[in-house]
């Protein structure tokens, strides 16, 4: 077993693990991404710590109960976009941006009007103005981009390009501009924050390496809603006063159900109409966010995959540990939950954005992996415990070590065992007079029986020393009741002996009894032996007290002696009777030993006869050499009581028996 842990059949190869990992970051990452974006847009509308935006920043838009006004819908009458210009410049805002694209001519004298305000605005009353700006790369033609460049001129320009995820077009990033084959183009936020003074450029478009974009901040209210900025529809705004546009940022833009309409984070709680903003609104969130200075903290790609390195080698320690089934999918539920945690709060304190789908479909994976790692470990531990204990234990111990195999302590472990000695008489000599193919035959026959009695008592088979069986109960597992399953195997043996004697008797064949020895105690069970060879034994003086009682038996006239250690331990459901207090060599205390009865053959009056004179012998009573005198004759057949009989005839008194052999 130690080998074949060394030799990685229980650990996978590094450089599988490696590739099982990439595997997993990269399914990860396809399958991660529109969960991510979901997990994303739920912390963002309802977790996010953006509730306060700056307060100047003013909304002006051209609503259905604009249009009503003018005699057709597109393009925005700009003679009536003239006066709003102008009425707004005269508040002197801070700076006005127009998310309206003037890309081709209307009515000249309109058109002129416009252009005209737009100059005044700037020229002469000097507040910024930025238009929107759009290219060929947005879908304008030639004669579009000339138009809009010849009407822009002397004007501030940003492009108001919203980035629409292609997997779904939600808008989840800021523009901030682009690269050119004319240069740098700004975005309309970030050149209106410049332009009114809020911010430098270069903090206000960021660094370039952005690639243009960074992620959007929304500014929610305290009921997972759009914070709702300061709008005044643009068909009033000629009426209201002029410190409500002074010192701000106006934007004028269009408010209409079906135009210029985007879906944003704030959809996930709210339901697609609700989480469909206007454009001018969603640059709105942007102004506020470059002016706060707010940002979404992205982790880097490095750390995103240490972090999910981190969770998938998480989740695959707790997987491997040898923890019960079903608690390992709580264990590894509660590490990602943690972690969903961890991540969500920080993103609410600290505007942290850390992934959450993709090291938790990694952890999920890792665990799964390394759960049928451990499950393929476990498989081929309990191979190998079956295929040993098999040979040594009952199948229904074998199955409750695969049950819990922490209670198998390989290497040898202190246990208390009821060991079961067996021998039988003179099979040496008696093997010396028959050929060796009929000497053999009848010993396997006589062993198969003997150790099938043994398994099917729940025994451990110890040992087999030429006709001798060796098996003991209590380990490799906890047997409460081994005492009285040890008498049972007692009992079934000398049955069986018996009938097997008989049999061999018929055909010829003249076999001795089988002496039993019984003993409870202490013992070191587990596996002693070699590198090359092992054996799972138990040694100690409980071993050689067992096998020390069966030979006892051959010198006080009985088949089967029972320690009073085994006794106390069994349930009294059998009955017995007591041999006497056996003194083995080497002994200073002595050992009351017991013979078991088969209730279904014994004499009820008989035995209490017996232990009547037993009881005489053990207290010295003279009276004992009448008892054992009239037992000896009404059964002339118990060897035991003639044991006894004759030990008073020689002048011994009390119990005790000595024994001179080992």
């Amino acid at each position: 077993m130690e080998q074949e842990k060394k030799s990685g059949a229980y650990l996978p190869r590094i450089e599988w693990a490696v590739l099982a990992f990439l595997v997993l970051m990269a399914l990860g990452a396809v399958f991660a991404r529109p969960v991510e974006n979901f997990v994303h847009d739920l912390k963002m509308s309802t977790v996010s710590p953006w509730t306060d935006p700056p307060r100047d920043i003013v909304l002006v838009t051209v609503t259905e109960d604009t249009l009503k006004q003018f005699a057709y819908r597109s393009p925005i009458d700009r003679g009536f976009l003239a006066k709003l210009v102008t009425k707004i410049a005269a508040a002197k805002p801070k700076a006005i941006g127009i998310d309206i694209l003037f890309d081709q001519a209307t009515e000249p004298e309109k058109d002129a009007a416009l252009k005209a305000a737009l100059i005044e605005a700037v020229d002469k009353q000097g507040v910024p103005i930025i238009l929107a700006e759009a290219d060929k790369s947005d879908g304008l033609s030639d004669k579009q981009s000339a138009y809009l460049d010849a009407f822009s001129s002397g004007i501030g320009r940003g492009l108001v390009t919203l980035l629409r995820d292609p997997l779904d077009g939600v808008v989840r990033r800021m523009f901030l501009g682009r690269q050119t084959d004319e240069g740098w183009k700004t975005g309309f936020v970030a050149a209106l924050a410049e332009a009114g003074g809020g911010v430098a450029g270069n903090q206000a478009t960021g660094d370039k390496n952005e690639q243009g974009s960074r992620d959007l901040v929304y500014y929610r209210q305290g009921n997972a809603v759009p914070f709702a900025f300061t709008a005044y529809p643009a068909h009033a705004a000629a009426m209201l006063p002029p410190a409500w546009f002074a010192g701000k940022y106006v934007l004028i833009g269009v408010d209409l159900p079906f135009d210029d309409r985007h879906t944003t984070p704030f959809a996930v709680p709210n339901g697609v109409t609700a989480g469909t903003l206007p454009g001018v609104v969603i640059h709105a969130h942007g102004l506020a966010q470059v002016l706060a200075g707010d940002r979404v903290i992205a982790v880097p790609t490095p750390v995103v995959w240490l972090i999910g390195l981190a969770m998938c080698a998480a989740a695959a320690w707790l997987a491997w540990r040898p923890l019960p089934i079903l608690f390992k999918p709580i264990v590894v539920v509660g590490l990602i939950a943690a972690y969903w945690a961890a991540g969500i709060a920080a993103f609410n304190r600290f505007g942290v954005d850390v992934p959450l789908v993709a090291p938790s479909i990694l952890a999920a994976g890792g665990a799964a992996f390394s759960a049928f790692l451990a499950w393929r470990r476990d498989s081929q531990e309990r191979q190998f415990i079956q295929q040993a204990f098999s040979q040594y234990v009952s199948p229904a111990v074998v199955g409750s070590i695969l049950k819990d195999p922490e209670s198998l302590r390989l290497g040898g472990e202190r246990r208390e065992i009821t060991c079961v000695f067996t021998d039988l008489e003179g099979f040496t000599s008696f093997s010396e007079k028959l050929p060796p193919e009929r000497t053999a035959a009848i010993l396997n026959a006589y062993l198969d029986d003997m150790c099938s009695l043994f398994v099917e008592h729940g025994a451990t088979l110890d040992k087999l020393v030429g006709d001798a069986v060796v098996g003991f109960f209590g380990a490799p597992v906890d047997q409460p009741d081994q005492a009285d399953r040890a008498i049972a195997l007692a009992l079934a043996i000398d049955n069986f002996s018996q009938d097997f004697r008989r049999k061999m008797k018929e055909d010829g064949v003249s076999l001795g009894v089988t002496r039993v020895g019984v003993h409870s105690g202490p013992a070191i069970v587990g596996n002693f032996g070699g590198r090359r060879f092992f054996d799972y034994t138990a040694i100690g003086d409980t071993v050689n007290t067992a096998a020390r009682l069966e030979g006892g038996n051959k010198y006080i006239g009985t088949r089967i002696s029972i320690s009073e250690a085994v006794v106390a331990l069994s349930s009294g459901r059998v009955a017995l009777r007591p041999s006497g207090i056996i003194y083995l060599k080497g002994k200073a205390e002595g050992i009351e030993a017991f013979e078991p009865l088969n209730r279904e053959t014994m004499d009820p009056t008989y035995i209490e006869a017996y232990c009547e004179a037993y009881r005489l012998l053990k207290a010295g009573d003279e009276e004992a050499v009448t008892a054992f005198s009239h037992l000896v004759e009404s059964c002339p057949d118990d060897p035991l009581a003639g044991f006894h009989h004759r030990q008073l005839a020689q002048g011994h008194r009390g119990a005790d028996i000595r024994l001179s052999e080992k």
